[in-house]
């Protein structure tokens, strides 16, 4: 049980918080109610209450349902949230500590009828006091009025104690470096088709002020099942030449705490999965915290960003982004601004680009010509970025190597395509493994699920995919992009929409192929120039990799 699970169970036995529940009851008495969000906030407070003694609960909402076709869960129906629209209920009550940006997302995407009235679970009151306390002693750390200021005002309490940690951390890191002590890094993954921090490891390994530690290997914890994916991770960084180690305690049945390592600079490979003592919150008290995207972001805020990604991204130390563009997008999707933890490097996944190719990823176009990068996405049916044309091209693409031996095919799945097939019933994971299977054994194809996937990049001649992050990944490739559109896909950021003018866009398998033909066989790529002038215009590529450009930012923090 997560210390996360137990602060809120704590939380929902306090007086404050049993007031407001009947108060609640009494205003919704007769009314139909609906609960939406039902992570760990929802679960603490079905253990604390039996909320059908509270109120008239028609069913419980979250966008995960879409997928999993879960009919119950803690002995309530399940409502899609696609199917609310038609649901007979006066109220929707959002179980989550952060609930405007749900109710905003609720509204905006038009999913409930008008009449239907949104209110918080609880709305916590701003505690002055204690986030003047919190302020001053900020205030006393650094004595940096303005800013102390500014996070009272901005800042949640829970934000200021963070960054009164991160200074503690840092004045004790500069005391270690001016002592000639290693400065002691830690790297996490969960996926390695996500890993992004080769060149930054490479680079820190081969710094004498720095102590790397071995990759620490996480499994995926989910609410509803755990995966391990160690043993296929440790496969992919031993090919890297990166040691590493299995995080999880197998007799605890729990990730082992990252504070065991005792590290003072800890990289996270993304912002889910991340609880309890692992959290950057917790962590704050020993180590500087820090993230890169771990894709290239493209979708518009209102497909972007749950309450618990936004705590996380709230409290790290620094989170370095793809572009000052994008800085000014995280401030407002993950509510970001006068957080001052943003810093725009570029993402050292493009540094791929600059090093080169490695000869395994050169057999897998097994020595033909006319290269084709097949990448669907997982967002199957009624997922919330409906991006995924896979239901529709899996049979067609199939067909299609078969019957084109002069094209050669990497097919590129998403990571979570298996799941999400089996979760909406398009295949089983046994039909699933049988299409793969079926497709690397064709002389014309292969199949890569790996992470370092930039060398099929570099190798290919064009890419055909429904994803968001290879649009902007594989553009520095300058070769064409095709996308599978659909018109339920989730829209565009504002950098996104400027990239679309350099994509070919399809919305059939026949017109998919007469493009193909269009652009290998008669090799007429009318977008090739406005690429490559996006490319030019709208990407933050720094001279120095942007791997370096962290590099050069951690050691000025630490040595100044």
């Amino acid at each position: 049980m997560s210390s996360e699970y137990l602060y809120w169970q704590d939380f929902f036995k306090s007086g404050s918080f049993q007031k407001n529940l009947i108060k609640l009851k009494k205003r919704l008495r007769g009314k139909s109610v609906v609960f939406y969000c039902n992570g760990i906030y929802f679960d603490a407070l079905t253990e604390v209450y039996n909320l059908s003694e509270y109120f008239n609960v028609s069913g419980i909402s979250d966008l995960r349902y879409e997928t999993s076709k879960q009919e119950t869960y803690k002995n309530f129906k399940c409502i899609l949230p696609s199917n609310l629209k038609n649901a007979k209920i006066d109220y929707i009550i959002i179980s989550s500590p952060n609930p405007d940006f749900i109710k905003n997302y609720l509204q905006k995407n038009n999913i409930v009828k008008k009449s239907v009235k949104i209110i918080p679970l609880y709305k916590e009151r701003r505690h002055f006091f204690t986030k003047a306390a919190s302020a001053i002693q900020y205030l006393i750390q650094t004595k940096d009025f303005l800013k102390s200021l500014k996070y009272y005002i901005f800042c949640s309490k829970e934000e200021i104690k963070t960054k009164l940690n991160y200074e503690k951390v840092l004045s004790k890191l500069k005391s270690k470096a001016n002592a000639g002590e290693k400065i002691r890094a830690v790297f996490v993954c969960e996926e390695n088709q996500k890993w992004g921090y080769q060149f930054v490891y490479e680079l820190m390994k081969g710094d004498s002020r720095f102590e790397v530690l071995p990759v620490v290997l996480y499994p995926i914890i989910t609410k509803n099942r755990i995966e391990f994916t160690q043993e296929k991770n440790k496969e992919f960084f031993n090919k890297q030449g990166i040691e590493t180690i299995d995080g999880y305690d197998y007799e605890k049945q729990a990730n082992i705490d990252l504070k065991y390592f005792e590290p003072d600079l800890v990289f996270y490979q993304q912002p889910w999965y991340l609880e309890g003592e692992n959290h950057p919150v917790n962590l704050s008290k020993y180590a500087l915290t820090m993230m890169i995207p771990y894709g290239y972001t493209t979708l518009n805020e209102n497909s972007w960003g749950s309450d618990a990604v936004k705590r996380v991204y709230k409290n790290l130390w620094r989170f370095f982004s793809e572009s000052p563009y994008h800085n000014k997008f995280y401030e407002k999707a993950a509510g970001m601004r006068h957080r001052d933890n943003l810093t725009a490097t570029g993402t050292p996944k493009l540094d791929y680009y600059r090093k080169p190719v490695q000869p395994e990823f050169e057999a897998l176009w097994k020595g033909k010509k006319n290269r084709i990068i097949w990448a669907p996405h997982h967002s199957i049916k009624n997922h919330g970025l409906a991006m995924s044309n896979f239901e529709e091209y899996a049979g067609f693409m199939l067909d299609f190597a078969k019957n084109n031996p002069d094209y050669s095919f990497v097919l590129k799945p998403h990571p979570a395509l298996k799941n999400s097939c089996a979760a909406c019933g398009f295949m089983t994971e046994a039909e699933y493994d049988s299409y793969m299977d079926e497709w690397n054994g064709l002389e014309n194809a292969s199949v890569y699920t790996d992470g370092a996937y930039f060398d099929i990049f570099k190798t290919s001649d064009v890419l055909v995919t429904d994803c968001s992050s290879f649009l902007a990944e594989y553009f520095p490739s300058e070769k064409p992009i095709i996308l599978l559109d659909r018109p339920a896909r989730a829209p565009f950021d504002e950098f996104g929409r400027r990239l679309e003018k350099g994509f070919y866009k399809v919305q059939t398998p026949l017109e998919l192929k007469k493009l193909l033909n269009l652009l290998l066989t008669e090799k007429k790529d009318s977008l090739k120039d406005i690429r490559l002038s996006l490319l030019k215009n709208e990407f933050f590529l720094p001279e120095k990799s942007s791997s370096e450009t962290i590099m050069d930012f951690l050691v000025f923090c630490i040595n100044h």
